[in-house]
């Protein structure tokens, strides 16, 4: 059995949900009626729903969470007997818990700490490499707020991937950044209207995000991405036409 971490999988290849969840800061696993091992919340998509529709009802279902914010991290696949499977991790802090509906989990588990032990775990070939890649891309993020440090709003240098086209300067805070990672696609707080804006959401010149580098003041960052269309709002390639000298 081979567990794999893509960048990013179609839509329709997306066959399960499981989500890494926290109250009050424990982890939360799951207990099946017919197990005596645990797991994180998750399970098959329903005909008619998005992934991210999938994993909101199954974290219900099989927790009871009421209010909750839930991410998206990153798709995965398992391949097993030469068939391949696809499916998104996702990551719920939970602030509210309900009672249980009426379902096959039995109970819900808070732990300080996740299990470690295989003979614990429902999955033990899937779930402890899925446990480990949602908290490394968490620290991921926690690592980012150093480029904060000096301001709220950092700059943000958008390149062509492809050929190093300069294509435009944007400005960044926590939240875009964190929206760009979770989607893959650029998302910037715009100065003038005080709001987040999504690259391309209104014209479809939409920018999908290769690399992220940081520069060695962290102040500043370089988004390699695959542009469609134009950059600019001009309809140019890139904002940067005007030659001066």
């Amino acid at each position: 059995m081979t567990v794999k971490f893509h960048e990013s999988v179609k839509d329709g290849d997306l066959k399960y949900a499981v989500i890494l969840a926290k109250f009050n800061g424990k982890y939360v696993f799951v207990k099946h009626r017919e197990r005596e091992t645990l797991e994180m919340p998750g399970g098959h998509r329903e005909p008619g729903e998005n992934i991210a529709q999938t994993a909101a009802r199954e974290l219900y279902e099989e927790t009871g969470a009421e209010k909750y914010s839930l991410r998206q991290i990153t798709p995965y696949s398992v391949e097993k007997d030469g068939i391949t499977s696809y499916g998104m991790l996702f990551y719920a802090e939970v602030t509210e818990l309900g009672e249980l509906p009426n379902s096959e989990i039995e109970s819900v588990i808070l732990l300080d700490e996740p299990p470690r032990g295989l003979s614990e775990l429902t999955y033990p070939e899937i779930q402890p490499k899925l446990l480990e890649k949602i908290e490394s891309e968490l620290k991921k993020e926690m690592d980012l707020k150093k480029y904060f440090k000096k301001g709220e709003l950092i700059p943000a240098i958008v390149q062509d991937a492809e050929n190093g086209e300069v294509l435009m300067l944007a400005y960044m805070n926590e939240e875009s950044l964190a929206k760009t990672l979770e989607t893959g696609y650029t998302w910037f707080w715009s100065r003038s209207r005080q709001e987040l804006w999504n690259k391309g959401a209104t014209s479809g010149h939409v920018q999908k995000v290769i690399e992220i580098y940081g520069d060695c003041d962290d102040d500043t960052l370089l988004i390699k991405v695959e542009q469609t269309g134009a950059a600019c709002h001009t309809g140019n390639r890139t904002c940067f036409f005007n030659r001066i000298k």
